[in-house]
């Protein structure tokens, strides 16, 4: 028979990382899982995801966030990002070790672990994570098992998902100024690749609307002027092969997801204006606990 404790206990100050700090300095058990109050795990889930942990080197490890419903076009643009970058991206980052972060959504971690790089970051987006990139560059990887399946709510209005999208891209920037030390790291495929090409792909994310704009505008008042300009590149620009791989990634996983892939790529263009929203309007609060210089790397065997 296995004995449950619970413990309550009152926070100094408000705030998720403050909690969750206070409840891993609280628990004795040697695995913390971490749920939000809006997410409901599936079947066998918790199994799935532990049993990753038999490898001593996982540090972190978790699943594929689908939405509840499908029943607003937010709904059903989730639901196709969720097949690509975590269907797919974060599956194939799994293959070299480069799974940069997991949605605390859901996620497990090693208490010893968490102690030994300093708990969760409190004052900054994307702290969930930071965790991750920290055990990377103590010699631990994280671990995104699709098969263990958990189903989270979705924005419900328009001001909701701008304000969820401004939190989430903005992540990238605190992300790489907290953790700047590990930028081209060859000790870590984070370092090395993965790190570099999220900052890439942002800046690139960023300024998709503004050139379409800008193209727009070029080929509608400008004709005389932009003789050059064809059609062809901008529709490549926006479609390309990043389209091709939504229909592959959709057919492998539902092929009747197929149809919300138009309303997905209008989406991707209100992503990008989120994007540049969320860069311009960067702040830099101060973060605690406060990283420590130096994190000893170890080989372990």
């Amino acid at each position: 028979m296995h004995q449950h404790h619970r413990h309550r206990a009152r926070l100094p100050d408000p705030g998720e990382a403050i909690a969750l700090n206070l409840g891993i300095e609280h628990i004795t058990e040697e695995f913390v899982v971490r749920i939000d109050a809006d997410t409901v795990i599936g079947p066998r889930c918790l199994e799935t995801a532990m049993r990753h942990f038999a490898n001593p080197l996982v540090g972190c490890v978790g699943g594929i966030p689908m939405p509840r419903e499908e029943r607003t076009w937010i709904d059903k643009c989730r639901l196709i990002e969720v097949y690509m970058r975590h269907g797919f991206f974060q599956v194939s980052l799994d293959g070299y070790q480069g799974v940069m972060g997991i949605p605390g959504m859901f996620a497990i971690y090693r208490r010893s672990q968490l102690l030994e790089v300093g708990g969760i970051v409190q004052g900054m987006n994307g702290e969930d994570t930071d965790i991750c990139m920290r055990l990377a560059a103590a010699g631990y990887h994280s671990v995104a098992d699709p098969s263990a399946v958990y189903y989270s709510e979705t924005p419900a209005s328009y001001a909701h998902l701008r304000e969820q999208r401004t939190r989430w891209f903005r992540s990238i920037y605190h992300l790489t100024a907290r953790n700047r030390a590990i930028l081209f790291d060859r000790q870590t495929m984070i370092g090395t690749f993965v790190l570099p090409f999220n900052l890439v792909n942002a800046a690139r994310r960023a300024m998709l609307a503004p050139l379409l704009l800008f193209a727009t505008i070029a080929g509608l008042a400008f004709q005389s002027t932009f003789t050059t300009l064809q059609w062809q590149p901008i529709v490549a620009t926006l479609l390309g092969m990043s389209m091709i791989m939504t229909v592959v990634v959709c057919l492998i996983w539902r092929p009747s997801s197929v149809k919300y892939i138009p309303a997905y790529l209008c989406f991707r263009l209100l992503r990008s204006y989120f994007t540049l929203a969320s860069t311009l309007s960067l702040i830099y609060p101060p973060m605690h606990p406060h990283l420590p210089r130096t994190l000893l790397r170890q080989k372990r065997a």
